[in-house]
């Protein structure tokens, strides 16, 4: 699905787990693990052949960008036991980043893309490589700064 409507649906889905981001929430193994994969398919099916140089540096500059926003993400999220049970929860600056890093990907993409290589699917592999650095970043800083966490994942895929 190219065009608009991938880009709305997929737009769609991200604000859904944006959200849920900042509500308390049990963690799972789809969060830290699946959707930095899916975000990867989604860069790779979209991804033209051959690369346009502007939109291989709009990648380039998009990732580099990404990289702190990941490691922020993760100290901006908690994990905490509450009556019992582990709970993960990001803050107001887990959503902000976001918008923050997508005013970036729409300026990257103005400043980079004048030669009219600039398309809808350009767009979206970057911005699903984005996605997928930033929650494997968050992801991995989070194992980093909670060492339970793994056991915690663990027994919830058990359950």
């Amino acid at each position: 699905m190219h065009g608009i409507e991938g880009i709305m649906i997929g737009l769609a889905v991200l604000i859904y787990f944006i959200v849920r981001q900042v509500t308390p929430r049990r963690p799972g193994r789809m969060r830290f693990y699946i959707l930095p994969l899916v975000a990867l398919v989604v860069a790779a099916v979209n991804l033209p052949h051959p690369i346009p140089q502007d939109q291989l540096w709009d990648a380039l500059i998009s990732v580099a960008i990404s990289i702190p926003f990941g490691v922020m993400q993760a100290h901006f999220t908690t994990l905490y036991q509450k009556q019992g049970e582990w709970y993960i929860q990001g803050d107001w600056r887990y959503v902000v980043s976001w918008v923050v890093l997508f005013g970036l990907k729409i300026g990257t993409a103005m400043v980079v893309g004048s030669s009219g290589h600039l398309s809808l699917q350009s767009i979206e592999w970057i911005a699903a490589v984005e996605v997928a650095v930033v929650w494997g970043l968050r992801s991995l800083v989070l194992h980093w700064r909670y060492p339970e966490l793994a056991q915690i994942l663990a027994r919830t895929q058990a359950q």
